[in-house]
């Protein structure tokens, strides 16, 4: 301003400053107005951006809720049409049931009558077949129940072990059973020891084998050979070693439409005692938690501890408890102890192994103590304890014999190949032919 008032431009000249400065003005506005205008375009569709992400995100939601509604609706149709179809066929069944000639339905229910006293009597609610009940309840007619008849081979000489595999399984099937329906399923078994007869047959040579009967309103008796050949394939399981409860189920359920719920059984009597012992030893801490803090100082309990646990680790004390084995057998003499068959054991069979490997390995190592004691020279051997001896002092103390200790572990272990040699004759004492 100042400078405008001291050069102020003559009468004759225009005043150009102030126009300059005004087009410059404007110049720079025209220039950065299309630049702001820019920046409002990109925040304008960025947030159009957004807006269009969020619908099609709602979009999707909605035709993802729509689709579940539809599948869950078409789920609900099948379960009524499976409803539906189910009642139809019971009423079928029923109708059927209805227009059985009275003699013929009064032999029938006199069967059922018998087989339901017999699952009474049995503890495990498996049904014992001899020849001629096998021939009157599964094989002749009429019948208005199901049969599910376990071929098997469960004696001592037989060496059958998936069937002592496969009992525990079947046992649980049959106590789960329901034998108020009409048309009931019993779970039979025919071992081979008492049924020779029906085994040669129907021409077996193998077990276990299950085989479903099905109902029949004819009042035939035809042979049993015939029966068991015109059955198709698919109502026979032969059982191999993963058979489990879950097949045994499916099968069942397959044939007679009957859906079982496994009942899961719980021994109160060893319920009971371990709780009792747990009472016990939380009494025992709590009341004399300072004497049992001093056990601590006496080594010989570990040591007992010690023993206890590698018998029983050695003697298949896991495998007894997982596969539910026996303590000991029907036999007389060793078979009472030692199961025939090389795939399984019996309790005190697998206590007796394991104390012999205890006892092998005890025997090497005073054999191998006593050895170098022996050769220790006059001087450096301890002298005896006048004051009262420990059990473990006593062993130290004994006079060498390793010549003892070596015929005690060639004993031992001839024991242990004795009994493998048992149960695996072709092993022949290590004596293996090719």
């Amino acid at each position: 301003t100042m400078a405008l008032h001291r050069h102020r431009p003559s009468k004759g000249s225009c005043g150009l400053s102030p126009l300059l400065f005004i087009f410059t003005t404007c110049l720079l506005l025209l220039h950065a107005a299309p630049a702001y205008g820019n920046e409002v375009d990109d925040a304008k569709a960025k947030r159009s951006n957004k807006k269009n992400q969020h619908y099609e995100i709602k979009q999707n939601l909605k035709k993802e809720r729509k689709k579940r509604r539809r599948e869950a609706k078409e789920q609900e149709r099948e379960k009524m049409l499976n409803a539906m179809k189910k009642k139809q066929k019971q009423e079928k069944r029923n109708a059927k049931g209805q227009s059985i000639p009275p003699e013929i339905k009064e032999t029938a229910d006199e069967k059922i009558a018998w087989l339901r006293k017999r699952v009474e009597k049995s503890s495990s609610k498996i049904i014992s077949l001899a020849p001629d009940s096998y021939k009157e309840y599964v094989n002749n007619g009429p019948r208005l129940h199901w049969s599910l008849v376990v071929f098997t081979a469960r004696g001592a000489r037989y060496r059958c072990s998936i069937c002592h595999q496969v009992h525990p399984s079947v046992v649980q099937l049959a106590k789960s059973m329901n034998y108020s329906l009409a048309q009931p399923t019993f779970v039979m078994e025919v071992d081979v020891q008492h049924n020779q007869e029906i085994f040669n047959a129907v021409s077996l040579s193998h077990a276990p084998v299950f085989l479903m009967v099905p109902p029949t309103t004819s009042s035939k008796a035809p042979k049993v050979k015939t029966l068991y050949k015109k059955l198709p394939d698919k109502f026979r399981l032969n059982a191999h070693n993963n058979i489990g409860i879950e097949d045994l189920r499916k099968f069942l359920s397959r044939h007679t439409k009957q859906e079982v719920e496994l009942v899961e059984e719980i021994d109160y009597n060893v319920l009971f005692g371990w709780v009792i012992l747990l009472g016990m030893i939380v009494a025992g801490i709590y009341y004399s938690g300072d004497k049992l803090f001093k056990l601590r100082e006496f080594k010989l309990p570990y040591f007992g501890m010690a023993i206890v646990a590698y018998i029983w680790l050695m003697g298949g004390g896991m495998y007894n408890i997982i596969r539910g084995t026996a303590f000991s057998g029907n036999g007389n003499g060793l078979s009472a102890f030692f199961h025939p068959s090389n795939g399984t054991q019996y309790g005190a069979g697998g206590l007796i192994v394991g104390m012999l490997h205890f006892g092998v390995g005890a025997m090497v190592i005073l054999m191998n103590t006593w050895a170098l004691k022996a050769h220790q020279p006059e001087g450096s051997k301890r002298k005896s304890y006048r004051e009262p001896r420990t059990p473990m002092q006593m062993i130290r103390e004994l006079k060498p014999s390793p010549g003892l200790c070596l015929a005690g572990a060639v004993f031992l272990w001839y024991n242990l190949v004795m009994i493998y040699t048992m149960k695996n004759p072709s092993y022949r004492l290590g004596f293996v032919q090719p």
